[in-house]
């Protein structure tokens, strides 16, 4: 009876439906904003209780469609933030909303005015294709397998539930559609491994077909030819597989002939990929000189209230401060910095982008904007022994699925006969501060990979470290990244301070290494 209902649902979407008008949210772009889905789903699903009642004829069907949803539900709202970070649960949520929520809209608007009421706006596509990227980044950077993902399991630890075959084909479909192949793949195979004559959803066919087509763009033609002929003795009028006979064949033969082209390098620079899985590959004699003290004769405050600081990097000098700002300072940002977080971008004063490079969400908050992000800036000055007068507004940033910043520099290089941040108007960034206002359950350190060190978020610590060398040219050396965020949410405050009015804090040398 279910299925009659389904399909008959499905008949009167293709024949009824009329989209309403969408917004582009990006919400995979910041784990903050996937945690709005899930009080966009809770209201959802009292919604769809109040329709149930007005409209008894649907009700046995309606009733199992609720069932399952808020089970899900349940178990989203349970814990919120791993479930919103967590890329397998986070693409079953937003393909819910995208797909699901939509037939099931359609379907309730038939003969009647009631409608599913919302005030958030719903997730697109987009979305999608970006949760399933971050997915992908994750599989890449962690040495992920589809099998164990879609297990629930992984790292010694429950991240969600087993996913049903279906579930692993709209993975592995929407993998296709973002030009991810190579996981396409292993998604595919992972549906078609779980597949029974008991799996709801979706045919074998379908699998079969679906995989056949990304291996084909792997270049492993000769699989995808197999699958194709295997689909054909089970219905030999299908469509698809007729039509990819011939061209499989003809890339066989050419294949023979002629090879394969190289595979595309990786993008990720050398080491950033082992640093972010947590291999330190620094020699223990290195390690050995690093200290750990408190810092107190900066300034007649931290006499007071002395700094924890541990050593991380001799040449160049990078240092962590921790405890260097409370729960309830964090929890004021952080509130302060929701309404206003947009996509993050990368580029310079004349031009600025949206990059897969970098996939968060952020905002800019000046000293006037509060009084903790004045204590903030001036708690940075004590750290540093910087003038604040030459440092940016606070950027406050909340990292999504998946979410990372690949290698940069955090300094600029000009143009010949051009200066550095001209809307600035300070010069070159001669420092970066960056607080943790979050801890990362799985993933999300902080990695200089010409360095070969990482550091890892702990709440309420901050790392400091100077981009130019004493005589002010750049220090190629700090090339750093934001590895993705596997499990949890990434928050993190940026103080970025420039060169001038530095000038009897950091005095300039001519040997850079003084």
């Amino acid at each position: 009876m279910e299925a009659k209902l389904f399909f008959f649902a499905i008949g009167w979407w293709l024949c009824c439906y009329h989209p309403w008008t969408n917004v582009h949210g990006e919400y995979y772009s910041s784990v903050e904003q996937m945690r709005k889905l899930l009080k966009l789903e809770e209201s959802l699903v009292a919604s769809l209780g109040q329709y149930i009642k007005l409209h008894e004829q649907k009700i046995e069907f309606l009733h199992r469609q609720r069932d399952l949803l808020e089970k899900e539900l349940k178990k989203g709202l349970k814990d919120d933030i791993e479930y919103s970070s967590n890329p397998v649960s986070a693409f079953l949520m937003v393909n819910r909303l995208v797909n699901d929520w939509e037939r099931l809209r359609a379907f309730m608007d038939m003969d009647v005015g009631a409608k599913l009421q919302n005030t958030t706006e719903m997730p697109t596509h987009e979305d999608l294709i970006g949760v399933v990227e971050g997915l992908a980044r994750l599989q890449d950077m962690y040495e992920l397998n589809a099998k164990e993902m879609a297990s629930g399991k992984l790292l010694d630890r429950t991240i969600g539930r087993q996913l049903k075959t279906a579930e692993c084909y709209e993975i592995g479909n929407k993998l296709t559609a973002a030009k991810s192949y190579r996981h396409a793949v292993s998604w595919l195979r992972e549906s078609l491994r779980l597949w029974t004559m008991d799996s709801p959803g979706v045919s074998k066919v379908e699998v079969m077909n679906a995989l056949s087509y990304a291996l084909s763009h792997q270049g492993e033609y000769e699989e995808a030819l197999e699958l194709t002929q295997k689909v054909l003795k089970l219905q030999p009028d299908n469509q698809r597989a007729l039509n990819s006979k011939e061209p499989l064949e003809k890339w066989i033969e050419y294949k023979k002939q002629h090879g394969l082209p190289p595979p595309v390098p990786e993008p990720y620079v050398k080491n950033y990929p082992s640093l972010c899985r947590g291999d330190d590959q620094r020699p223990a004699k290195e390690l050995a000189k690093l200290r750990c003290r408190y810092e107190h004769n900066r300034t007649p405050f931290l006499r007071i209230s002395p700094l924890k600081l541990q050593e991380v990097n001799h040449d160049p000098m990078i240092v962590m401060y921790y405890d260097v700002i409370s729960n309830k300072e964090i929890d004021a940002i952080i509130s302060i910095s929701k309404p206003l977080m947009h996509r993050s971008m990368v580029g310079d004063d004349h031009e600025k982008t949206v990059s897969k490079t970098r996939t968060s969400s952020n905002t800019w908050l000046d000293d006037v904007t509060h009084p903790v992000v004045r204590t903030i800036s001036q708690r940075t000055e004590d750290m540093t022994n910087l003038a604040m007068t030459a440092a940016e507004k606070l950027q406050v940033g909340n990292y999504g699925i998946g979410g990372h910043y690949l290698p940069h520099y955090d300094y600029a290089v000009a143009e010949e006969g051009k200066e550095v941040y001209p809307s600035i108007g300070k010069g070159n960034r001669i420092a970066t501060v960056m607080y943790y206002l979050s801890d990362v359950a799985i993933g999300g350190a902080t990695v200089f990979p010409q360095l070969g060190l990482g550091v890892f978020p702990q709440k309420g610590s901050a790392i400091f470290w100077y981009n130019l060398h004493a005589n002010g040219t750049v220090d190629h050396r700090t090339l750093h990244g934001a590895c993705p965020v596997f499990v949890g949410s990434k928050w993190v405050g940026n103080k970025w301070i420039h060169e001038r009015g530095q000038e009897f804090r950091r005095s300039c040398e001519l040997d850079p290494k003084v």
